[in-house]
């Protein structure tokens, strides 16, 4: 799960891949219809949802830096962009 560190790139993600930059790019571009910052933001987000409807001890804020996100600003904005709920919000839907 290499998406988790925060300063996780296209070059690392090449690399690991054994692959140019530039292919890799081309790749999730062309076959999957997105950049690669916005694969790994839904990476994280998946993996935040995992976390709030499995942790009930750890705060919000924490689940967004174990998912992956470098601040709590961007972690809340990535998630209600792509869920339509806050972190919170989800977490309490998803207990009911």
């Amino acid at each position: 799960e290499l998406f988790l560190n925060p300063n996780f790139s296209l070059e690392e993600a090449a690399k690991e891949l054994k692959l140019t930059k530039h292919i890799l790019s081309q790749y999730v571009n062309e076959v999957l219809g997105k950049s690669f910052s916005s694969l790994i933001k839904e990476y994280r987000i998946d993996k935040a949802k995992k976390l709030l409807e499995t942790e009930t001890n750890y705060t919000i804020e924490n689940l967004g830096y174990d998912s992956g996100f470098n601040s709590k600003s961007a972690f809340f904005t990535a998630f209600k962009k792509t869920t339509g709920l806050t972190p919170a919000e989800y977490q309490k839907t998803y207990f009911k």
